[in-house]
């Protein structure tokens, strides 16, 4: 091998060195990308189980309290009692949706819902114990999220409400009123059956 044939050979190597430690700085770099999208990925992934329910309703031995029956549906409770899955959500709006009522709405019952119980409590002459209040409290707090979607469902077929602002004012107003107004019918049902204490 001559010179000439030596130095071409040896340019020729260095050239296959440099393209090789480039590709490789290039797949340094994607899996470095990689790595931190999956590094973000599972610090963002918190998986929840939940359970909602047809009807929002309060059950105890001494009594129920449904939230979004009327009298007449009451006659067919029995198909309430099992939770139904979770079904998947194609509108991601309605994710955002919930998100931002759940707490707002966990919030307004846990500061409004003790003095609404005791003011209904009292107007019924309806003795409610601590822990009872408690629990009416926590089992509504628990049914929220699928009262939110019955509201945002009927806002959007029945009220064509697409606007976000006014899709949440609706859902509040909706399920404020339903709570009262479940709390309150279940306190009239207690009152009406003469219980005695």
């Amino acid at each position: 091998m001559n010179m000439y044939e030596w130095n071409q050979y040896l340019y020729d190597f260095q050239q296959t060195i440099y393209k090789q430690n480039q590709q490789i700085q290039e797949l340094e770099a994607k899996i470095n990308h990689l790595e931190a999208l999956i590094n973000e990925k599972n610090t963002h992934s918190v998986e929840t189980i939940e359970y909602h329910f047809d009807q929002l309703k309060i059950e105890r031995l001494d009594g129920t309290l449904h939230i979004g029956l009327s009298p007449s549906e009451l006659a067919n409770i029995d198909d309430l009692d099992i939770p139904k899955p979770k079904k998947h959500m194609q509108d991601k709006q309605f994710h955002a949706v919930e998100q931002e009522l759940i707490p707002n709405l966990n919030s307004y019952i846990q500061n409004q819902g003790p003095e609404m119980i005791r003011t209904l409590s009292t107007k019924y002459e309806k003795p409610i114990e601590k822990d009872f209040e408690v629990a009416m409290i926590n089992d509504i707090k628990n049914q929220i999220p699928s009262r939110i979607e019955f509201y945002e469902k009927e806002a959007k077929q029945k009220h064509q409400i697409s606007n976000r602002n006014q899709l949440e004012s609706y859902i509040t107003d909706q399920v404020k009123k339903e709570i009262y107004h479940s709390i309150e019918k279940y306190m009239q049902g207690q009152h009406s059956k003469g219980e005695s204490s």
